[in-house]
């Protein structure tokens, strides 16, 4: 899956981060590395989601075949 996290939001949550943690010096890609990996983890589909997307997908092809729809 392709990430679609943009660089602003990456930068607004490690700059949340930052604060959070006190405004260390010296560790903004340290923050930079978690926010994204937080963000990244946020879009990332869950096995429910994969599960429904299946379901949606196996009907589809059902009222397909009951139509007699030919395409793929």
């Amino acid at each position: 899956m392709a990430s679609t996290v943009f660089e602003g939001h990456i930068r607004s949550r490690a700059y949340e981060l930052w604060l959070e943690a006190g405004s260390p010096e010296g560790r903004a890609e340290d923050f930079w590395e978690q926010a994204r990996l937080q963000l990244t983890e946020q879009e990332a589909p869950t096995q429910e989601d994969i599960f429904a997307d299946s379901d949606e997908f196996a009907s589809a092809s059902s009222v397909k075949a009951e139509t007699g729809d030919k395409r793929p």
